[in-house]
């Protein structure tokens, strides 16, 4: 599949750990309203990713979750994304708005095996936007996007010695598709292409090879979305 933003090599996955390739899957639905941007994930992580998770929500080592420990584990977890969604916001007509997180689960990681892969849903969302009537133009840095699982990245190395050597197997696949709603129409996309009377928007195949090391140290286009409010 071709590299979405245009500078990204695609390569292939060798290494395998419990049958499943080093990947993080997401899928994400972003719903705009006048008012509020609403940001949707449903994630999968393939790998050695998944079990370094669940070791890590393992706080007594029993290899047995609780509701306990996966709400302690997603506490700590959402009050960190926070502090990193505030630290990277997206733009409307330039001006800054910023997401949080909402709502987060993991609905079977109490009855999941240890090396199952890791799936997780959750919401995010900018609220009080307050747009008027008129032209806009949405400018996302798509940093914003993988922000959610570099989270559990960072966690891990602090807590459960995941290496870098390990991140550097893990492959990103990523796809958006973004909905409008009355009274919004899409006006043009970049990447990505406007279907269904200009109220959808879809955005498929972004593949980074190195994650966190790349997207760090390299500038990718920016996500731009002109869309008018009658």
């Amino acid at each position: 599949m071709p590299a979405l933003f245009g500078m990204i090599e695609v390569h292939g996955h060798g290494y395998v750990f419990s049958e499943t390739y080093e990947e993080m899957k997401d899928q994400i639905e972003i719903h705009l309203t006048s008012g509020q941007f609403t940001f949707r994930y449903e994630s999968e992580y393939l790998g050695q990713l998944a079990p370094h998770i669940r070791n890590m929500i393992d706080t007594n080592l029993d290899r047995i979750l609780t509701s306990a420990e996966v709400n302690q584990f997603f506490a700590e977890y959402r009050a960190a994304l926070d502090i990193s969604t505030q630290q990277l916001p997206f733009y409307i007509n330039q001006k800054p708005a910023t997401i949080q997180i909402v709502d987060i689960s993991a609905p079977t990681i109490l009855t999941d095996s240890l090396l199952a892969p890791f799936r997780i849903n959750m919401t995010l969302r900018a609220s009080g936007l307050n747009l008027k009537a008129g032209q806009y133009e949405l400018l996302i840095d798509p940093k914003l996007f993988f922000l959610n699982g570099n989270q559990f990245i960072d966690m891990a190395k602090k807590r459960v010695e995941f290496t870098d050597a390990q991140e550097a197997e893990i492959g990103r696949f990523l796809q958006i598709k973004v909905i409008a709603s009355e009274p919004i129409q899409f006006i043009s996309t970049f990447p990505g292409y406007i279907r269904e009377d200009e109220k959808k928007i879809f955005i498929h195949g972004v593949f980074y090879d190195k994650t966190i090391l790349r997207i760090q140290n390299l500038q990718y286009p920016k996500l731009r979305i002109r869309f008018k409010i009658s």
